[in-house]
């Protein structure tokens, strides 16, 4: 050793001690800890050629690949859905035009129903009302006043029917 250096420290005289070195000697507050010998396997060494990573470039691509891909088709469904979206507001537009245009028409046939449209269309067509006194159908054959008509009781009474068409006319 040099004659400048502490024997003890190895250190130059006068120089700050390295606070960073470990102190050699053995550490006196801790105990070393007993450890049972256990036979250890070791491999053998390989060689440099096989010890080498996998290349990640192929993985880095794929997974990129995949990323890629997932994007390109939910832009493609969401353009889908959207072109959708305009079909299915056109179609509910057209379908409100023609319940309103349903709704016209069932008005235009009600008011069409109407006794007095009707009445109206038979001039139009040249279709004069019947001013003649009507006529009974059924072989010329008139109901007699003094026929058999069932009571309210259910009985048939002769000449019951003439007997309440008089008073029936007297009481009014």
């Amino acid at each position: 050793m040099s004659p400048l250096k502490d024997p003890k420290t190895g250190a130059k005289p006068g120089a700050k001690p390295d606070v960073r070195r470990r102190p050699r000697g053995p550490v006196t507050h801790a105990r070393p800890v007993e450890r049972p010998e256990v036979p250890v396997a070791r491999r053998a060494p390989q060689p440099p050629s096989e010890r080498r990573r996998p290349p990640r470039a192929p993985f880095v691509m794929l997974v990129v690949g995949l990323l890629g891909g997932g994007l390109v088709s939910l832009l493609l469904l969401n353009t889908v859905l959207a072109q959708d979206s305009f079909k299915h507001n056109e179609l509910r537009r057209v379908n409100e035009q023609l319940r309103q245009q349903a709704e016209a028409e069932k008005g235009r046939i009600r008011d069409a129903r109407q006794p007095d449209a009707v009445a109206k269309g038979a001039v139009q067509h040249g279709v004069s009302p019947d001013q003649s006194a009507p006529k009974w159908v059924g072989g010329g054959h008139t109901p007699a006043v003094d026929d058999a008509e069932p009571t309210a009781s259910g009985r048939t009474e002769p000449g019951g029917a003439a007997e309440a068409s008089e008073t029936g006319s007297s009481e009014q």
